[in-house]
């Protein structure tokens, strides 16, 4: 009995057919969606669980809405030894239009390692649209959430509105961690992190992209404090010494001349103005804001200088203005200056002031739009004025004697009139009395 199941067993696996996995062909984009002016990429994946021996395909897609950047639309390919299950490639589209648009793979032959050919087909839709249409779409949500730099107090209180912060670290502070999450999951946050810091006032920029490509920019000031600072009062305002050429960076201008100072027995930085004889040193206020004062012998004066790429003033107080100038004040780059102007609306500015390359000094004027300083002549105003004046007496004179004139000439004319018309009634007269005497006689 056994011998003869045994039997039957073989028979079955003898004529019992094989079940061999078929060669497969598919195509796919990596997005389902595409932008008039962007890329879309496309992959086609060849499989054959057996083995693959060889394989050839067409593809076929509507050049009037992609452009094919890379890949050839018609491939041919084999193996060089047994063991290959696939093989893919890839294809990269620029979109030209819009619509719903399909890529396929036709005229497909695989055959596998042992010569079983198949000629599987498929194909992808997607969908084209315009630029407009899907950055309408996008988000505008530039917000943070939340912010903080670890261990300290931000100043204000964070609220998403405000963009300008301020803490304060002691002076062994080498670094803070700044954190921040946008308020849209699908915008960007940069200038996060650990951040190196350094004595004195450090400026920290988070910046959040929205989704549509809008910025905000969140601004953290850290002032580190100073090490046994050197105090001055200045105006009734507590201010400290900068003795960091680092944090002057930025402020020193070409014609300042490095050098340094002792105040309180302590060399600090200092920086001179040569054509002018002046002597600057760096305060900084409780809030970090670096200004440069003049120094001489102990006191700080202020040193306020208005400029442009050709001319620079140094300003000075006590000048001898114009009459009909009036006296204002004005912000320029965010600091107040004490100016003259013909009136409150005037974008042009008058100010008293000593060149910082030759030290003359003199009226200069301010064009605050074109942000732009020259010198002010006076005397060539005055003379101007002086010009206008007696071109306008003349002009007034000349137009009184031709009033003159016509009044003269009205007079004769009316003169002239009043002759005739009295020679016509003598002439009346003379006929009349001698037609009388004609009928008398």
């Amino acid at each position: 009995m056994k011998k003869i199941l045994f039997i039957l067993g073989l028979s079955f696996l003898f004529f019992c057919p094989h079940i061999v996995d078929a060669a497969s062909i598919s195509i796919a984009g990596t997005t389902s969606t595409g932008t008039v002016g962007g890329n879309i990429t496309v992959r086609v994946n060849i499989t054959e669980s057996s083995g693959l021996g060889s394989w050839e395909y067409s593809l076929n897609y509507d050049s009037s809405k992609l452009q094919l950047l890379s890949g050839n639309t018609h491939v041919v390919g084999y193996v060089d030894g047994a063991g290959q299950t696939s093989q893919s490639y890839t294809y990269t589209f620029r979109v030209k239009g819009t619509g719903s648009t399909t890529i396929s793979v036709v005229n497909t032959s695989i055959a596998s390692w042992d010569e079983v050919v198949t000629s599987p087909t498929d194909s992808t839709t997607i969908n084209l649209v315009a630029r407009e249409e899907v950055e309408s779409n996008y988000s505008g949500d530039n917000n943070l959430a939340s912010l903080e730099v670890a261990g300290l107090t931000l100043s204000p209180e964070f609220n998403k509105n405000t963009t300008s912060y301020t803490v304060e670290a002691e002076s062994d502070v080498t670094s803070v961690t700044v954190n921040a999450k946008a308020n849209d999951s699908k915008a960007k946050v940069s200038g996060t992190g650990e951040i190196e810091v350094h004595e004195g006032a450090n400026t920290i920029n988070v910046t959040v992209t929205a989704e549509s490509g809008a910025t905000k920019t969140y601004t953290i000031v850290v002032n580190v404090k100073e090490k046994d600072p050197i105090n001055v009062k200045v105006n009734k305002e507590e201010l400290s010494i900068v003795r960091k050429p680092d944090e002057l960076k930025d402020l020193v201008k070409d014609y300042y001349v490095e050098t340094t100072i002792k105040i309180n027995e302590e060399e600090v930085p200092a920086y001179k103005i040569e054509a002018l004889d002046l002597t600057l040193v760096a305060l900084k206020d409780e809030k970090g804001n670096i200004k440069f004062y003049i120094y001489d012998d102990g006191k700080y004066t202020l040193y306020q200088e208005l400029g442009s790429d050709l001319l620079t003033i140094h300003l000075l107080e006590n000048g001898k203005y114009p009459s009909n100038y009036k006296k204002y004040t004005v912000k320029i780059d965010g600091a107040r200056y004490t100016v003259y102007k013909l009136n409150k609306k005037s974008k042009y500015y008058l100010v008293y002031g000593e060149n910082v390359e030759t030290g003359k000094k003199g009226l200069y004027l301010y064009d605050s739009v074109d942000k732009t300083i020259q010198r002010y002549y006076n005397e060539e105003v005055d003379s101007l004025k002086d010009e206008l004046k007696i071109n306008s007496y003349i002009i007034v004179g000349l137009t009184c004697l031709i009033v003159l004139l016509l009044i003269i000439f009205l007079l004769a004319l009316h003169t002239k009139n009043s002759d005739k018309r009295r020679k016509r009634k003598e002439i009346k007269k003379r006929l009349k009395q001698e037609k009388n005497d004609f009928l008398k006689d």
